[in-house]
């Protein structure tokens, strides 16, 4: 089962291996990122026979499937996308889909895609051959739409991946399993919640609050203020835009500040920082209450994390 991950090239090198792992891995792929040095990816990818199975896990980007990359790498196909963490947004043939944890869309490999995330995110991701999937369809496959798994047959489709994903099943059973979900995922996709344009534009301001808040996160004096003023919205609406997520926008922060702590935390080229020097580079002025919630986060203190990752 390959595995792939940037953490095992220098820094200056984890975007630049980012691209080439993903075009190994999956198809000629366009990646877009404000972060380059430090840039965390993992692909984990299984093969089901015909299909295979891919988790990721990466950190904000716009990844484009242009028609440059088309005619080098012509492969037909889907690839149906499960949001497992962070909010996506897909575009294809004029659709726009937003996902969230618990959502799922599908791409054509043969026409020009984009997808967006404003900051960390995983997923599950099934390259499908054409044909396994438009013999089940009386219609033109509906990409770039959103179909919930929150129950009928949309939750078949995410029992049957995350059940192939477990890695319990015998590889038999796994490439069974998923050839089943080829037909369900059809049934699904025949009625697939329709994406308006109140949702699009709401889907796209949180995706510029994100990256707002990813791009001054070490910014002293980040708020919803601030973030408000940069996208042109009231301070009410931007709260309003978090209302539906799990995380608030101050909890958003303060995790994503968490999270970055803890990057530079495992980080052996910041090992001759002190602690409190990676607190306040992440916005925590308060030292005690960085150690508090760094432990409720993660279950240990920055200083037993360092010392597992980096020996320090």
């Amino acid at each position: 089962m390959p595995v792939w991950t940037t953490t095992t090239v220098p820094q200056r090198r984890q975007f630049a291996y980012w691209r080439e792992m993903i075009c190994e891995a999956f198809l000629d792929l366009t990646p877009e990122s404000r972060l380059r040095e430090g840039f965390y990816g993992r692909v984990r990818q299984r093969s089901l026979d015909q299909l295979d199975l891919a988790r990721i896990e990466s950190q904000a980007q716009r990844v484009s499937r242009t028609e440059a990359d088309i005619a080098r790498s012509p492969q037909s196909g889907y690839y149906a996308n499960f949001q497992l963490r962070g909010l996506g947004v897909t575009t294809q043939d004029g659709r726009v889909a937003v996902t969230r944890p618990g959502d799922l869309t599908l791409i054509d490999t043969t026409r020009p895609f984009s997808f967006e995330f404003g900051g960390d995110f995983s997923q599950l991701t099934l390259h499908i051959p054409e044909q396994l999937l438009e013999g089940h369809l009386d219609r033109p496959t509906p990409t770039a739409t959103r179909i919930s798994t929150v129950d009928g047959v949309g939750a078949a489709v995410r029992h049957a991946l995350t059940a192939i994903d477990a890695g319990q099943l015998a590889p038999a059973s796994a490439a069974r399993l998923a050839r089943h979900t080829c037909g369900l995922l059809a049934v699904a996709l025949d009625q697939p919640e329709p994406v308006g344009p109140v949702r699009e534009r709401q889907g796209r301001l949180l995706t510029q609050a994100l990256n707002d808040i990813d791009e001054h996160l070490r910014d002293a004096d980040l708020s919803p203020a601030r973030t408000a003023v940069r996208l042109g919205i009231s301070v009410r609406r931007l709260h309003q835009l978090f209302a539906g997520r799990e995380l608030s926008y101050a909890a958003t922060v303060r995790r994503r500040r968490l999270d970055q702590a803890r990057r530079d935390l495992a980080d052996p080229a910041r090992a001759a920082l002190r602690i409190i020097d990676i607190a306040a580079d992440n916005g925590f002025a308060d030292v005690t209450h960085f150690h508090r919630v760094f432990r409720q986060a993660y279950g240990c203190t920055p200083a037993q994390l360092r010392h597992r990752e980096t020996g320090h």
